[in-house]
């Protein structure tokens, strides 16, 4: 069989500085915040994954989308769970902590997201190549705020080798990993 467009439909890799904010997502794990107030967040963060979208019909081309995810979930009891009636809450739903999608043919897209705070692809090309062990995301790089949460934060520090170690609420209250 002959392969039409070949160079459409290979994929593209993600760069060992893009890869680095999946270092702590090796595994699933349940992480606990606890804040000065006494408040817990139990967070479930999954390990990354790697999926491929083919894309092979001539209206939308012939091409592949490699999508890196890290995905996460407030578990039952978490103070900013979200309660969206008739029995369902965020508990069921997963968020993508972090997505990045790109293609052969250039296209790409870049997303960190968390607990309402939600940074774009012009952001994180500007970070990707921080050399520093741990970064502060604020709420004034944010391109959009309180995202899909009623009690969104101001800001998180990640730690390239831990995940987020803590985050500030919009009171300003410092929550803290306790695991």
């Amino acid at each position: 069989m002959i392969r039409l467009f070949p160079s459409c439909t290979s994929n593209t890799s993600f760069t060992p500085e893009e890869m680095r904010f999946t270092d702590p997502f090796n595994d699933t794990s349940i992480i606990v915040y606890k804040s000065a107030l006494g408040q817990i967040d139990s967070i479930k963060f999954f390990k990354w994954e790697l999926d491929t979208i083919k894309y092979r019909n001539f209206s939308q081309g012939f091409y592949n989308e490699n999508i890196l995810r890290v995905k996460y979930q407030l578990l039952n009891h978490s103070y900013h769970k979200i309660n969206y009636g008739g029995g369902l809450s965020n508990y069921e739903l997963m968020d993508n902590y972090l997505s990045f999608l790109k293609s052969k043919n250039g296209h790409s897209d870049k997303e960190i997201n968390f607990l309402g705070l939600e940074f774009d692809k012009d952001y994180v090309n500007k970070i990707l190549n921080i050399k520093e062990s741990s970064i502060i995301f604020s709420d004034e790089n944010a391109r959009y705020k309180g995202v899909n949460i009623n009690q969104g934060i101001k800001s998180f520090k990640f730690d390239f080798e831990k995940g987020i170690t803590s985050f500030v609420d919009k009171n300003g209250v410092q929550w803290v990993r306790s695991n």
